[in-house]
């Protein structure tokens, strides 16, 4: 094949070109390029995207099997990342994640998590009949979030677990902490071992200076992206990159081959070959104005009163090696509100959605899109949200212990194939949880499917109810009833 710049997007011209030809469409989808849209769909979508809505057709390709502009575009996303291969994703970072797990562990086998790993993981681990070995990430009590895994905790676990078949981290978190990956790499490849990462958040490392390194630069075998998520891809759009010969290959891409869908949207393909365009051409002028814009945020924040929020210098700690500087989290706990109550006022008072909130804090993310004019409006919001709350008093509920990690009864696949019953929380005791249970702050799962419901666990779930805290994962979302399994 002929090597193509990396300027160029092969997949989204030729999306464009099948649209500029007219072509009579006898294929799927029904719409045929827009004509067979209701007025109400054109109006609200826009012609031009039900005309790029198109399927795999004759100069098109196959995303499960790519011999022609698919495969170019993943070849030029490889060499944009430093990567060995490179895939798209249209389900999103999620089904890269599955992937991994499914490429790397098999029925039985032990794979090393973080307790704080995302539901997709979970979903992998319930898909691949593998064993969780977890390690907890280090926890900030006075932010309420979690950091990062050490090295010392994955040491720890690969000594206690020597069958252990992979190690699957997250760097960066939610709110933009990154870990020691260079080091988790060493240990982890010590033991002949494949590090693989869920760097869902982290795609735009690679195209500045002053953000943290890549997760393929640190050593790492294998990291899943969300394109959508701080760079400018559609939302479902992400990316999978492997680098070196610890991910079996041929295994990755059948395990692909089964969880993608066979009506791949070139829309999303499309958005993400002009995603990696995007950053190849402009990413570093982009990402310094991203990251001018984000300062001037976090600098504004810090002279509101009632208001903090952290830099760099929040890095000298366990767990939190470096700071991706776009994401701005802003604590509300000095107005003595909660970052639920922030969020509900900056929207419905002002127009303007932030990323999350838990209970102490709301995010903010600072991406291509966002504008000196945003960030000015953003600032006056937060300042007549101190002035409007200065009344009230601090705030002072901590990020309460977290009780052990009960002990695992069956694995997470077993559990979720189990005859269920739904019974009272105060009921649960002893029996074995079908269900994850996760508390906001600090977002580490208490329980997880197979492990036994102990009375400290209940105790917790308690606490965290009586003060606030928001409780996700359970059908129940009140949780005042759990499912477990059938005795």
């Amino acid at each position: 094949m002929v090597m193509t710049d990396l300027g160029q997007a092969p997949l989204a011209e030729a999306v464009a070109r099948y649209a500029k030809d007219k072509v009579t469409r006898f294929h799927m989808p029904g719409h045929k390029g827009g004509t067979g849209a209701s007025p109400e769909a054109l109006a609200i979508l826009g012609r031009r995207a039900f005309e790029l809505d198109i399927t795999g057709v004759e100069g098109l390709d196959d995303l499960l099997q790519p011999t022609g502009v698919i495969r170019e575009a993943e070849e030029l996303l490889a060499r944009a990342f430093g990567a060995d291969a490179s895939y798209f994703l249209i389900n999103g970072t999620s089904s890269g994640l599955q992937a991994l797990i499914l490429g790397t562990v098999g029925p039985g086998e032990e794979i090393i998590v973080p307790r704080n790993m995302h539901k997709s993981m979970v979903s992998g681990v319930i898909l691949s009949g593998a064993r969780p070995v977890f390690v907890t990430p280090e926890v900030d009590r006075e932010q309420g979030i979690a950091l990062g895994v050490t090295p010392e905790k994955v040491e720890e676990a690969l000594v206690a677990h020597p069958k252990a078949k992979a190690v699957l981290l997250i760097s960066p978190t939610y709110y933009g902490v990154t870990s020691d990956l260079a080091a988790i790499a060493a240990l982890v490849h010590k033991r002949g071992l494949p590090l693989l990462i869920d760097e869902a958040h982290g795609p735009h490392f690679y195209f500045h200076e002053d953000l943290p390194p890549g997760a393929l630069r640190q050593g790492v075998d294998a990291c899943a992206q969300g394109a959508h998520k701080i760079l400018c891809s559609l939302t479902q759009s992400s990316w999978l990159h492997v680098k070196g010969e610890r991910v079996d290959r041929g295994r990755l891409r059948a395990v692909l081959g089964v969880i993608l869908s066979t009506s791949a949207s070139y829309l999303l393909m499309a958005s993400l070959d002009l995603a990696r365009q995007q950053m190849v051409r402009d990413g570093r002028a982009i990402l310094t104005r991203t990251l001018e814009l984000a300062e001037r945020l976090r600098n504004g924040v810090r002279r509101l009163p009632g208001l903090t929020t952290f830099g760099r210098e929040y890095c000298s700690r366990a767990g939190a090696v470096d700071l991706d500087l776009t994401k701005v989290t802003v604590s509300v706990k000095g107005l003595g509100i909660t970052g639920q109550q922030a969020e509900l006022y900056l929207r419905y008072e002002h127009g303007i959605q932030v990323e999350l909130s838990d209970l102490y804090n709301v995010l903010f993310i600072v991406g291509p899109g966002t504008t000196e004019e945003d960030v000015e409006r953003l600032l006056k919001a937060l300042a007549e949200l101190v002035r409007e709350n200065t009344a009230r008093a601090v705030r002072q509920i901590g990020v309460d212990a977290l009780p052990p990690i009960p002990r695992q009864v069956i694995t997470p696949r077993e559990a979720f194939f189990a005859p269920a019953d739904t019974v009272p929380l105060v009921a649960a005791k002893g029996r074995i949880s079908m269900e994850t249970v996760t508390c906001y702050p600090p977002g580490i799962p208490i329980l997880c499917p197979g492990e036994e419901v102990t009375p400290e666990i209940i105790e917790h779930i308690e606490f965290m109810k009586e003060n606030g805290y928001r409780i996700q994962g359970p059908q129940d979302g009140g949780l005042t009833r759990l499912r477990v399994v059938k005795e």
